[in-house]
């Protein structure tokens, strides 16, 4: 007997989703510390130092990570390599299927998101200087 079955793939919609929240977080730190931008391409805030320092950006991988074990189950099934992968770079045990494989999945997120971030950080920040300077003219 065959089946077909229909699997949904949301792991790029989460990664994708803590972009978008980090580059707000990002932008809400810039706004409360205007004097760390103030030329062009100044060095962006760190990520784990500067804009988690009170938990945010930690906050918003977390709950980027999917909850359902059906979900949960079929990121696995189509991302297995990626996720263990994420989960030895992170260094943090020797099971990546630790907590049902979330664990694993948080770490794919994080490392994820910080690689955007560190790729993508300065221009956003130009862009934001660049606002700054309109609204003062």
């Amino acid at each position: 007997m065959e089946r077909t079955i229909k699997i949904d793939d949301t792991l790029q919609e989460r990664v994708d989703g803590a972009k978008e929240e980090v580059e707000e977080l990002l932008v809400d730190y810039l706004n409360e510390n205007p004097d760390v931008f103030e030329v062009e391409d100044a060095d962006p805030p760190c990520l784990n130092n500067d804009l988690d320092y009170d938990g945010r950006f930690h906050q918003i991988v977390d709950s980027s990570v999917p909850v359902y074990t059906h979900e949960i189950d079929t990121t696995w099934y189509l991302h297995k390599n990626k996720l263990e992968e994420a989960y030895e770079n992170a260094g943090i045990g020797k099971n990546p299927l630790e907590n049902n494989g979330m664990v694993a999945i948080y770490c794919y997120i994080e490392q994820e998101v910080s690689d955007w971030y560190n790729e993508n950080a300065q221009e956003i920040g130009n862009k934001w200087l660049e606002q700054q300077v309109t609204k003062a003219d």
